[in-house]
């Protein structure tokens, strides 16, 4: 029983049928505007949680580089370290971005670890950053464009949220409020046909 699979079969059977009726004006009764509008957001909440919850949750927080080394001894081979770099380029041009590695299959220490990457850096930090002291050709280190004397100034670490799926609570919520007061108008515009009947 794969409960994600689950939830996501869940939320896009939600998300299409709230689109339809949103996008065909009708749903229990005919939508009136605000509630085309709620209609999709809630269609996109239940699409994409993410979104809102990045909002609220930053998906990855920012450590200093003195972590960096930490981190690497600590990621298990196949995963991937995010970490923020700046340098300058052959035409002089200042770069700074964020990079992510994959740690590499049957390496165990740092060194190792760093070697197979292609990351060579010097031994002591300079004003709180890891200066990149050489990167091997061909190398992931390479193709991701580190350059020799680049800094590392940060890396970027999953951080520790609620799943994001509890966004569908308050989305159904709104839900629920809205297809209640379209069912009131339905009784409503029932009684009022009877009458003039």
């Amino acid at each position: 029983f794969d409960i994600d699979l689950w939830l996501t079969l869940f939320s896009a059977i939600i998300a299409i049928l709230v689109f339809s009726a949103a996008t065909q004006g009708f749903w229990l009764v005919k939508t009136k505007w605000w509630e085309t509008l709620i209609l999709l957001l809630i269609a996109f909440s239940m699409f994409r949680p993410g979104f809102w919850w990045d909002k609220i949750y930053p998906a990855t927080i920012n450590e200093p580089a003195s972590e960096f080394l930490t981190q690497v001894a600590k990621a298990e081979e196949g995963s991937f370290i995010s970490f923020s770099v700046k340098g300058d380029t052959i035409e002089q041009q200042g770069v700074s971005k964020t990079v992510s590695l994959q740690i590499p299959a049957g390496t165990s220490s740092v060194e190792e670890k760093l070697l197979v990457m292609g990351l060579m850096l010097k031994p002591e930090m300079v004003d709180g950053s890891l200066i990149v002291d050489g990167v091997s050709f061909g190398s992931a280190a390479e193709m991701s464009g580190i350059s020799y004397d680049w800094e590392i100034t940060g890396v970027s670490l999953p951080s520790d949220r609620p799943p994001k799926e509890l966004v569908f609570i308050p989305a159904l919520l709104v839900l629920f409020i809205v297809g209640w007061l379209q069912r009131q108008r339905r009784r409503e515009q029932g009684e009022e046909l009877a009458l003039a009947s």
